[in-house]
């Protein structure tokens, strides 16, 4: 089990935390939390990072259920 939390995305006051069997499902999970819920967040980071490198940052957080 992956898991990804918006805490460790830099929202500290939300505590969501996707949960998937892979990395990219977790990924996933987080970007459409992050699109409902953190649009003006989504958007500033937009400004600075592509997609995929907005991925390649989301994967790199992604960590193994404890």
């Amino acid at each position: 089990m992956k898991t990804l939390s918006c805490k460790d995305l830099g929202a500290p006051e939300c505590n969501f935390v996707a949960k998937a069997e892979t990395a990219e499902g977790a990924v996933k999970m987080m970007s459409d939390h992050a699109m409902s819920a953190h649009k003006d967040k989504v958007a500033e980071m937009a400004k600075t990072m592509t997609p995929a490198q907005m991925n390649e940052m989301m994967m790199s957080k992604v960590k193994d259920a404890a």
